[in-house]
């Protein structure tokens, strides 16, 4: 099943990555003597438009006219960035191989069950077969020619102590909240739908009630009930209410890093707490309101180098290829000979825009 997603992503992802080497209809651009005809990015723009309207943006306002032509020119750039890479792949000699690009459909057509359901689904986000064959291309070369170019980045001990020295701010261990909580829920009609489109949860209760059901739990608290014990009664967090409220990280620690595992206002209240207090009302957040007990604090501390160094010595290297991947691409797109006949025509991104487009690829 993981795969079979895996797959349904990559078809979604589609929607914003098509063949830029055209043939026939009106050419908006050319990438060092190859085409980008307008049909190729009107067909790209309509997918990405029909995506940014799913997700909320809207098309139809007195600046529509505007922000499709800056939509139109924003997909244009991210057509030659892509016809840039493919062109390099070639030069570079890794561009891949037909039967590589063979072998992976036939993999992804198996993952679907056969043939009929693969076409089926494609049917349903209105692509073909050659849409993901295109796709696929343009991934892998982007992949081969980001190792290429960055396969002589190393990192030495005097690089990783140097990087240290210089960023010390980064490379400490944040504030850390031990607390316990007891969350009541309530129906919000503002609240979205999830990132799958689902719902949000009902629990047949209004934020008023929640709240004096949440003021009721904390007046049997201060008249000396137990705090485990009645969060296992009545909290609606299922991820703390069976070990008596208490707040564990993803790795099953009660210590949790503030900022990174509960809302803002969460953490707000229990560090304003006391060890072994109580909040003295509910804190609402979108998720509900919550009664909080602070267990204790960890004060943030500087890392010293030996504790910070192994880390460093993974991120490095990851961030001095991305840098001279960057730089390679700058002066690819430099040294190229690109004629971008909407680029003078092209308005700024007016207010509402959707900020750029999502890249043919990235790493």
């Amino acid at each position: 099943m993981r795969n079979l997603m895996r797959i349904v992503a990559a078809v979604v992802v589609l929607i914003f990555s098509f063949t830029v080497i055209g043939c026939g209809s009106k050419t908006v651009a050319e990438v060092n003597g190859e085409k980008i005809t307008k049909s190729q990015l009107d067909k790209r723009v309509k997918k990405i438009k029909m995506a940014l309207e799913s997700q909320g943006a809207s098309f139809s306002g007195t600046d529509s006219v505007q922000m499709l032509k800056a939509l139109e020119q924003q997909t244009l750039d991210n057509m030659i960035t892509q016809s840039l890479i493919l062109q390099a792949a070639k030069k570079e000699g890794v561009y891949p191989a037909k039967s590589e690009i063979d072998k992976q459909l036939e993999e992804i057509k198996a993952g679907f069950g056969g043939e009929t359901r693969f076409i089926e689904e494609l049917k349903k986000y209105q692509l073909e077969t050659q849409d993901l064959v295109d796709k696929m291309y343009s991934e892998a070369s982007y992949s081969a020619l980001y190792e290429k170019i960055t396969a002589d980045v190393k990192v030495n001990d005097d690089d990783i102590k140097k990087w240290y020295d210089n960023n010390k701010a980064n490379y400490k261990d944040p504030v850390k909240i031990k607390a316990r909580a007891i969350l009541i829920k309530f129906d919000d009609p503002n609240q979205p739908p999830s990132a799958m489109g689902q719902p949000a949860e009902k629990v047949n209760r209004t934020e008023n009630d929640a709240k004096k059901t949440a003021e009721d739990i904390i007046k049997q608290l201060n008249a000396g009930t137990d705090f485990a014990t009645l969060a296992k009664e009545k909290s609606e967090d299922d991820n703390s209410k069976n070990d008596g409220g208490l707040i564990k990280d993803l790795q099953g620690s009660s210590l949790y890093a503030k900022g990174a595992l509960m809302p803002a206002e969460f953490d707000q209240a229990a560090l304003a707490l006391k060890p072994g207090k109580i909040t003295t009302a509910p804190v609402k957040t979108s998720g509900g309101f919550y009664v909080i007990k602070l267990e204790s604090v960890t004060p943030e501390k500087q890392l010293s180098f030996e504790e910070a160094k192994e880390k460093i010595r993974q991120d490095l290297p990851i961030r001095k290829k991305q840098d001279k991947f960057t730089q390679y691409m700058s002066d690819l797109r430099n040294s190229a000979k690109v004629v971008n006949k909407l680029e003078q025509e092209a308005p700024q991104t007016p207010a509402g825009m959707p900020q750029g487009t999502p890249p043919a690829s990235s790493k």
